[in-house]
């Protein structure tokens, strides 16, 4: 790394055109993932069914690449939920946290020819979540779950978005490529990794750790003022801007890594805009 940084203009130069360009490939990628799952023309599908819960199923319109299908099923997940994990080939996964003790799954399923055997499970209270696909062109299921809120949350996804709310437990999201979004969090410890995507994230509680990290892409995060933070942030390309108080003894550390993108640490409700704060690596 020193060698980078010490490295002659041009060179240094060269490296930057080449982070950027790497950015705007990987943005255009999710770009394109984002877009597949809206563009809908009419067709009918069908949904597989699972074990935990009761399911209610629909067909509903396809995406527009010719010859796929779509259909959507709602499985209610009668057992006690207190974890939750989600693996996810392609396809968006949204886990939202309910003041009360129910559970559901909501499966939207695009294929080709033959739908993926998607599966809900409960043991020991965690309900783990996912689906295999045969051999086809076009093979994806878009989430939506509920959860206890207190309920501990792994999300895992190839490609897609994955959006988190309202979650006063563990929270750990990864994505190879596919922005991360997270809203009203109150947990202690929240992880967020992802290769290609932005990350944004919003407390409404300061939690002990926070760790976000990304390949290519912003980092944004907001917390409350209420708290005093050990704030470790580093962007090898890009600038980290740090608007909170450092305090080297705070009970609370956030740590904000990106390969190839901007960091922002500040308060919730704060703007965006203004002078930017300081620069901490690791």
């Amino acid at each position: 790394m020193d060698r980078i940084r010490h490295a002659a203009p041009g060179f240094a130069a060269s490296r930057r055109r080449m982070a950027l360009a790497a950015l705007h490939c990987g943005l255009a990628l999710i770009a394109g993932l984002a877009l597949s799952g809206c563009s809908l023309t009419s067709a009918s599908g069908s949904a597989s069914t699972g074990s935990s819960g009761t399911a209610a199923t629909s067909a509903s319109p396809a995406v527009s690449i010719p010859g796929t299908h779509r259909s959507t099923a709602v499985y209610a997940i009668s057992a006690p939920v207190s974890a939750l994990v989600v693996t996810s080939r392609v396809g968006n996964v949204t886990v939202t946290g309910a003041s009360g003790s129910a559970a559901s799954v909501t499966e939207e399923i695009t294929y080709t020819s033959k739908p993926p055997a998607t599966t809900r499970s409960v043991s020991g209270g965690t309900l783990t979540v996912g689906y295999s696909c045969p051999v086809e062109l076009v093979c994806a299921v878009v989430y939506r779950i509920q959860v206890p809120r207190t309920a501990a949350v792994q999300v895992t996804a190839n490609a897609g978005r994955i959006a988190l709310s309202g979650l006063a437990g563990q929270v750990t999201a990864k994505a190879d490529a596919g922005l991360i979004t997270a809203t009203g969090l109150t947990g202690a410890s929240v992880s967020l990794t992802t290769d290609v995507g932005a990350i944004t994230a919003y407390f409404a509680a300061a939690p002990v750790t926070i760790a976000a990290v990304t390949r290519i892409g912003a980092i944004t995060l907001r917390v409350p003022s209420a708290a005093s933070y050990l704030v470790i942030a580093n962007a090898s390309f890009g600038q980290a801007t740090v608007r909170i108080p450092q305090d080297p003894s705070a009970p609370h550390t956030i740590r904000a890594t990106a390969d190839v993108g901007a960091i922002l640490v500040t308060y919730l409700g704060a703007s965006g805009q203004g002078s930017a704060g300081q620069s901490i690596g690791n």
